[in-house]
């Protein structure tokens, strides 16, 4: 009894031990499909004013292979935000482990807007096909100078002053100069006028670049309240001599300035340069000292 006992409890055994065996594993997961189109709207961080000619160029990419386009266009009326778009994707060029964004670019005449976030789009884990892009302003090219101007300016204080005066019946002059290594760098000009019933005082502040006006600001404003700055004209060259500054702005408008009046500023400057670099003060280089030490030991 006890033998066949211990025979069924075995086989009992051997039956628990088939039954526990593990469960098969869970099928993957479905793969979700690339869209066939990325769609959405561009508008602004901070909305402004656009012109009729402003418009959004748009694409899709591949990041590691920058020439791989899945998708672009040109979309006008730009000042009307925001914007929806649509980009039409054939799938079979999209490369499932590949990475690709959408990359949008807004233009109204010099002024660009860009993106400030990824808009990584397909094949991210969520399968992005739908975005709202928000753009935020790119500095112009003008306004790059203008702040490089400013920065110039701003280590002023750690050069060399130099000044000077003039006047007759009509009008009084007063200028001061900045130098570096015997160069001027920087010159004021204030020109008061009276030559008529409301004076007028006239400042130029140019600065200088390998020895040319590279940026010249003329403010004028009355003689009795010079804080009143009655017009502002700004003017710069960039690298290659063109002129990238050009702007005048008077009673609360803004204009271009003229490429006479640009002419006739950097001539001014010029005639500047000449006088404030003739009272600047000379370099004593090696060849001078030597000769100073030689006229020491004859006497």
């Amino acid at each position: 009894m006890r033998i066949l006992n211990a025979t069924g409890f075995a086989a009992a055994l051997l039956l628990a031990g088939c039954g526990s065996s593990a469960p098969p594993p869970p099928p993957p997961p479905a793969v979700a499909p690339i869209a066939n189109a990325v769609t959405g709207s561009v508008s602004l961080i901070e909305p402004r004013e656009l012109s009729a000619a402003a418009k959004v160029d748009i694409k899709v990419y591949d990041v590691a292979h920058p020439e791989i386009v899945l998708a672009q266009a040109t979309l006008p009326n730009a000042n009307k935000l925001p914007l929806q778009f649509n980009l039409p994707i054939d799938t079979s060029k999209v490369d499932p482990k590949g990475i690709y964004v959408l990359d949008p670019m807004l233009t109204d005449g010099d002024r660009r807007f860009l993106k400030k976030l990824e808009y990584q789009v397909l094949t991210d884990k969520a399968h992005t096909a739908k975005v709202d892009v928000q753009l935020a302003p790119e500095p112009t090219p003008a306004e790059k100078l203008f702040e490089e101007y400013r920065k110039a300016l701003a280590q002023t204080g750690n050069l060399k002053q130099i000044s000077g005066k003039y006047s007759n019946d009509n009008f009084g002059v007063a200028w001061d100069a900045f130098v570096s290594n015997g160069k001027v760098k920087f010159v004021r000009e204030i020109t008061d006028s009276f030559d008529d019933n409301n004076p007028v005082r006239t400042t130029y502040k140019a600065a200088y670049k390998d020895d040319k006006p590279w940026v010249i600001v003329r403010e004028t404003s009355p003689v009795a309240s010079p804080r009143q700055i009655l017009s502002t004209t700004k003017v710069g060259w960039g690298d290659d001599g063109s002129l990238v500054l050009h702007e005048k702005v008077a009673n609360s408008q803004t204009s271009e300035v003229s490429d006479g009046d640009a002419k006739a500023m950097r001539e001014h400057a010029d005639d500047l340069l000449g006088v404030a670099q003739g009272h600047a003060p000379k370099i004593n280089t090696g060849a001078q000292t030597d000769n100073k030490a030689k006229d020491k030991k004859k006497h």
